[in-house]
């Protein structure tokens, strides 16, 4: 699954949306206003460096495409409990963390 934040178009895209066995955020060409990528991210993420993103939960369950589809709810859950005993889950703040790429 991967989470593209486009520049040209400032939007947010989910691609490859049912393997819950790869969890990426990418970054896609060049923001000329770091602000502009800051309010995308901040759409789907509660923090982030130029490495790591730490996705919504709440985001992801009610992603409109899928929010009502129960093979998304039952996969978001188990790669959460799959995840958690590397520390990439934050219960507190019910988030995910994702590694961050960047295309150009």
């Amino acid at each position: 699954m991967i989470i593209r934040i486009i520049a040209s178009s400032q939007s947010i895209e989910l691609d490859d949306a049912s393997n819950f066995r790869a969890f990426a955020v990418r970054i896609e060409g060049a923001f000329g206003d770091p602000a502009v990528l800051a309010r995308l991210l901040g759409r789907v993420a509660t923090s982030s460096d130029r490495e790591h993103a730490w996705i919504s939960e709440k985001v992801l369950r009610q992603w409109p495409e899928l929010a009502t589809e129960s093979w998304w709810q039952e996969g978001l859950t188990k790669m959460i409990a799959a995840v958690q005993p590397f520390g990439w889950i934050d219960p507190a703040n019910q988030t995910i963390r994702a590694h961050i790429e960047y295309a150009p």
